[in-house]
């Protein structure tokens, strides 16, 4: 099995994707002479107890005895996927798929061309169990469940990554489960290795595995279905993704607010003064804008659209949405910087300049989130839940305030701009006649 396993493990690295089904329970009627025609004149047919044996009658081919037992192919006592039998038999493949579709008599007919006795009666195992779906090449899912009906036989290897795998029917290769939940029905077989990472294994009375079981972290903790409302958050990878995103965002803007402390640092500590001044005030002003925002969008796009000269002005309107966004992130730098200067204050980390105090400053709003998302995803819902709504909270409010602030710094700079007029300034007053 180690070669397989190889296999196996390049398949997870590359991110393929499961063969297409083929051939779900053909018919066995009318196609046997013309098949039994086809092989002889490519192989040796003999009749087995369970099925028959194909020598190739060539004398240069690299094969020397495929067999087809109860449905399952082997090549030179090799297990083989549809894949894989393609690869090692090339055109030949399509006939031992079809041969290994027909039930037993007939595939014994198709040494002699006669109709051989039925084999005696024998006690059904799980084993053998006549699939009437057959699925043939590697399964592998990302992200989503795998099922296998008690009807179904699955002709390769099942992998799935952060979903569950539940087994009714038949898996002739090995079954891979990371990140998901595992269960075995009553009459299920896995004829290779069963390996469980991340998950719990539920294996029914009857099961069968004919190769080694390994369970990795498993247990009640799996991520797989039926326990996804246990876990709060959904199952491991979405979590775990979730999770880089949140990663992902916070340095994004440590870096956006390391470019504004190089760039605008002044108007920076403007805002990050007014936030820590009136905090109250710029949050109000801040929510009365972001509930404004959306109506008077609306109101100044009908407008622009009922006039003439407004209507080449609608495309302004995406700009005017980056500009409330840009408004809104430097608000929030300015109140990280606030919250950044204030702690390096504290731990005596002043002399290390205006770059580390953002930095933290941005860091410390979203540590919560960040917390949240790695109690999440070690399945502690409890604690994950509420502390990824309460880190959502902090920084929906730092992002109101900053925004609240913004507009306050930009309305009283234009306040001031604007009271100084050349008809009132000082100077033209005393210039008059004495």
């Amino acid at each position: 099995m180690t070669s397989r396993w190889i296999v196996l493990s390049m398949l997870i690295l590359v991110g393929l994707v499961g063969a297409p089904s083929m051939g779900h329970g053909q018919s066995t009627t009318g196609t046997a002479p013309d098949l039994r025609t086809r092989l002889h004149e490519r192989f040796d047919v003999v009749a087995l107890q369970q099925g028959v044996a194909l020598v190739p009658l060539q004398s240069t081919s690299t094969v020397r005895m495929i067999q087809i037992v109860s449905g399952i192919v082997t090549v030179d006592g090799e297990s083989l996927t549809g894949q894989q039998l393609r690869d090692r038999l090339g055109a030949d493949s399509d006939l031992v798929l079809q041969a290994s579709y027909l039930d037993v008599q007939r595939q014994r007919e198709l040494a002699d061309g006669t109709a051989a006795a039925p084999p005696a009666p024998a006690i059904q195992t799980p084993e053998d169990t006549a699939r009437a779906q057959v699925t043939t090449g590697d399964m592998v899912r990302f992200g989503g469940d795998v099922s296998v009906g008690q009807n179904e036989r699955i002709q390769g290897d099942v992998v799935a990554l952060g979903g569950a795998v539940d087994v009714q029917g038949e898996v002739t290769g090995d079954l891979v489960a990371i990140g998901g939940a595992v269960t075995l029905g009553p009459q299920s077989v896995v004829r290779g290795d069963l390996n469980v990472v991340g998950g719990g294994l539920t294996r029914a009375p009857g099961a069968r595995v004919m190769g080694s079981v390994h369970e990795v972290g498993g247990g009640a903790a799996g991520f797989g279905r039926g326990r996804r409302w246990s876990n709060g958050l959904g199952s491991f990878w979405p979590r775990f993704g979730s999770l880089a995103a949140t990663i992902f965002r916070m340095t994004l803007l440590v870096l956006l607010g390391l470019i504004a402390v190089a760039f605008a640092k002044r108007p920076l500590e403007r805002i990050a003064t007014r936030t820590a001044a009136t905090p109250v005030r710029a949050g109000l002003v801040g929510l009365l804008a972001e509930i404004l925002f959306l109506p008077v969008l609306i109101l100044m796009i009908v407008v622009l659209a009922v006039s003439i000269v407004g209507i080449p002005l609608l495309a302004l309107v995406p700009f005017a949405v980056l500009l409330m966004m840009l408004v809104m992130l430097v608000g929030f730098i300015a109140l990280g910087y606030q919250i950044g200067q204030r702690l390096t204050a504290r731990l005596g980390w002043t002399e290390r300049g205006d770059y580390l105090a953002v930095a933290i400053g941005i860091l410390a709003i979203g540590c919560l989130t960040v917390l949240a998302k790695l109690a999440a995803l070690a399945g502690g819902s409890l604690i994950g839940v509420p502390l990824t709504a309460f880190g959502y909270v902090v920084e929906y409010v730092a992002w109101t305030v900053g925004f609240g602030a913004t507009i306050m710094v930009i309305h009283e700079t234009q306040k001031r701009g604007g009271s100084h007029t050349p008809g009132g300034s000082p100077a033209a007053t005393d210039i008059s006649p004495a």
